[in-house]
């Protein structure tokens, strides 16, 4: 009989049990979807460096040879050593299709390429391209391909062995080519042997090694600089090598995000879960009472109520585990935007379906498992009747006269129900508290992104074109372009690379020397107005600062390529906007090394006369203008975006849910008391008032505590996110408009509240306790 009554109890309960279902699965989908983003990208990036045996670190010098990779190789942390030469190269009748061209020595051991079709170059007279670069131009494998080594009057004409895609040039970009396009900016392999005639037959200018997992990147970089000494000009490490670590890096630009907000997610379902099983279960004690008194035992009708509970998590989670895989699928799609990726498949993230399926048990079934038992140890006459209802104690307000006097009844009855149930309170507060805060943290974060991208377009880039010089320009050739009589403004920068020693570690970076004042290209995008470089020292990005273990104030040393000796320079400033070191002019003429600009930042009156002359000039090896720099930069933000849109979308989804059943609770709580005011001769309209205008009080006091929390997880976020220098710049209109969905929301609910409240039946509301 009690399994009968189970299934004809699931008719009545059918729409509590949806709602906390639809609940458990909107946490569980978010839960999966975004924690599977991280392990899907983590996963396909880590296979693909796997599988192609991708380096940990690529030194760049002049005059390696074979001696050195054997010295290398003799260092414990060492797994792996090959010598390349690596060149800039393009096609020989197109000057505008470029290539970085690696010759490999021996084996194709480290950073081997995915073949897409043929196999690896066998002879000096054959060559790899990459398959988007050689069909854009309508090649084949077996077809012959003819190129030019820049800067060098060397023609190649080989034969194509294969086609094939990179590792190390996943996302391939470079100074003149800011967004990934294969059909004009491609890779391709050949044999050492082929270009030897360049450096000399075992002569190299980069190394590629792999280590052991365990060793130390400052202790490593100490040894090879012991070494190797003046001979290396860098050391990249694999996560700042953008092109490699373009996904793993846009991964952890988000991880923050995503780490944070499911956990969110899940503190606001397990609010509402355990809340209406609660009551769920409370408003069954006359049928508790019932089976206790036919005789079943307390373990049969624990059981039997905590099925009601498992039908929840049944139904719930396995939709929004299955869902979740979905979510993931269009991030990550998102991030492998413009990466030059073999295929690969999103996979369920299977760690984070046992976590979110113990949660929900836990949550669903643990808040029954408490009910029931409570229940359980009362007796059967105790549980058949009514819970009888609280002692009224006079609250705070009652014992001012003055004040108390002056308000309506409406007031009183308002003021009295609201501080008498303080659970139900402190539950629908919170709960839309938290709701509000998902909103608002999802809006917050979107602002900071614009206000990023806004700095970039708007602040930082004030030139009309970007010049990338080649190595071998004279200052006679730039001084050219900078005096040009179309251009109305120039500023030059060197960028090159060093070692730089605090007392505790060292390093490489790229050394960036700019003009002493800054105008056209800023170094800190929020900055809103020109900048002047220190005079008297160096400005250090913040990661680099961290790593050196030095602040402002403190010395360090730089040493240079070719040169022995040791600089002393002051750290002036501290800024988690620049990449590596940026210095003056100025101070760098005062430590007595030469200048040769790599670029320059031009504004003209007449850019088409302007960009007509450079692709003239041999000395230029590209440009670009500042739209198509600032849109890269931009696109690579967009799978960032995504997640805030779908965060956003699920938020508010959630705040729905969450406001109507917190709705939902509070009138089926109060509906003895509404049927007395109904008996007293109270209109429909005035209970309704009655009734609704406290949920909209509720709702008021959830978004006010809503908003600290929201600005504090706003800024915890903002501070773990480190390879975006993001600052908090939330709108108003955006902390308006979460107030204005989140009160939408409680609206609504009213509306359906309203409606409910023209079926109450007064004979069973006002059954009394004898």
């Amino acid at each position: 009989m009690i399994w009968k009554n189970f299934f004809r109890d699931l008719r009545h309960t059918a729409s509590r049990l949806i709602s906390v279902s639809i609940i458990t699965m909107i946490a569980v989908l978010v839960y999966t979807g975004l924690s599977g983003i991280l392990s899907n990208t983590e996963r396909i990036s880590q296979d693909y460096f796997d599988n192609q045996n991708v380096a940990d670190y690529w030194i760049t010098g002049v005059n390696l040879d074979d001696g050195d990779c054997r010295t290398l190789a003799t260092l414990d942390a060492v797994t792996g050593v090959q010598g390349r030469v690596q060149l800039d190269a393009e096609d020989r009748y197109d000057s505008n299709r470029t290539l970085t061209l690696y010759g490999v020595s021996g084996e194709f051991a480290i950073n081997t390429p995915y073949l897409v079709e043929g196999s690896l170059p066998s002879s000096n007279r054959e060559i790899l391209l990459s398959d988007v670069y050689a069909r854009s131009l309508g090649l084949e494998v077996g077809d012959w391909y003819e190129l030019t080594i820049t800067g060098s009057g060397i023609h190649l004409r080989l034969q194509i062995s294969g086609l094939a895609k990179d590792p190390e040039c996943l996302y391939h970009v470079n100074a003149t080519i800011p967004a990934p396009d294969l059909t004009l900016y491609g890779f391709a392999y050949v044999r050492q042997e082929t270009v030897q005639d360049l450096l000399g037959a075992n002569h190299y200018n980069q190394i590629c090694i792999t280590t052991d997992p365990t060793c130390s990147a400052s202790d490593l970089r100490r040894e090879i600089d012991t070494l190797l000494g003046d001979k290396v000009l860098n050391i990249l490490a694999l996560e700042d090598n953008t092109q490699a670590y373009s996904m793993m890096e846009t991964k952890e630009n988000i991880a923050p995000i995503l780490t944070i907000f499911p956990v969110l997610f899940f503190l606001c379902a397990v609010l509402m879960m355990v809340s209406t099983m609660n009551r769920l279960v409370e408003s069954s004690r006359s049928d508790i009472g019932t089976f206790k008194a036919l005789g079943y035992s307390d373990r049969t009708i624990l059981f039997y109520y905590l099925l009601h509970a498992l039908l929840v998590v049944a139904v719930g989670f396995p939709v929004g585990a299955y869902l979740g895989k979905y979510i993931s699928a269009l991030i990550v799609r998102t991030i492998a935007t413009g990466c030059d990726m073999p295929p690969y498949t999103i996979v369920h993230d299977y760690a984070s379906w046992w976590q979110s399926l113990a949660l929900t048990a836990l949550c669903c079934i643990g808040s029954a498992w408490l009910v029931c038992r409570s229940l359980l140890k009362e007796t059967p006459a105790q549980c058949m009747r009514p819970k009888p209802p609280k002692n009224a104690r006079a609250i705070l307000l009652e014992r001012v006269p003055f004040l108390w006097r002056r308000l309506s009844f409406n007031q009183k009855y308002i003021i009295r129900n609201t501080l008498r149930n303080k659970v139900r309170m402190a539950t629908c507060i919170f709960g839309i508290a938290f709701c509000m805060a998902l909103v608002f943290l999802a809006f917050a974060i979107k602002d900071s992104m614009d206000h990023y991208t806004t700095a970039l377009a708007e602040h930082q880039n004030n030139y009309d074109l970007m010049v990338d010089f080649s190595t071998s320009v004279t200052q006679g050739q730039y001084d050219r372009i900078a005096h040009d009589t179309s251009v109305t403004a120039a500023e030059l920068e060197m960028t090159t690379a060093c070692w730089i020693y605090s007392e505790q570690q060292a390093s490489t970076a790229s050394l960036t020397v700019a003009e002493d004042q800054v105008s056209l290209k800023l170094y800190d995008p929020y900055a809103s107005k020109g900048q002047t470089l220190p005079a008297d020292g160096i400005i250090l990005e913040k990661s680099l600062a961290d790593e050196l273990e030095v602040s402002e104030g403190d010395t360090v040393s730089l040493r240079f390529s070719g040169d022995s000796r040791f600089y002393s320079v002051r750290v002036a400033q501290v800024n988690r906007c620049v990449s590596g070191i940026y210095a003056g002019r100025t101070f760098w003429r005062s430590l007595g090394l030469g200048y040769t600009p790599t670029a320059a930042y031009l504004t003209t009156s007449n850019p088409s006369q302007v960009t007509a002359q450079l692709d003239h000039y041999d000395f230029i090896d590209g440009w670009q203008t500042r739209e198509t720099i600032t849109s890269a930069v931009m696109d690579r933000m967009t799978s960032t975006s995504m997640v805030v849109y779908v965060l956003i979308l699920f938020g508010g989804g959630l705040a729905c849910i969450v406001i109507y059943n917190l709705g939902i609770m509070s009138f089926f709580e109060q509906v003895r008391s509404l049927a007395t005011l109904m008996v007293l001769g109270f209109y429909h309209k005035e209970i309704k008032r009655l009734q609704l205008s406290e949920n909209l009080i509720f709702a008021a006091l959830g978004i006010l505590l809503g908003i600290p929390l929201g600005v504090f997880l706003n800024r915890m976020i903002l501070n773990a996110i480190t390879t975006m220098p993001l600052e908090e710049a939330t709108r108003p209109f955006s902390v308006a408009l979460s107030c204005a969905i989140t009160m939408l929301f409680a609206l609504a609910v009213n509306v359906v509240i309203g409606r409910k409240m023209k079926g109450i039946d007064m004979l069973g509301a006002l059954k009394s306790v004898e």
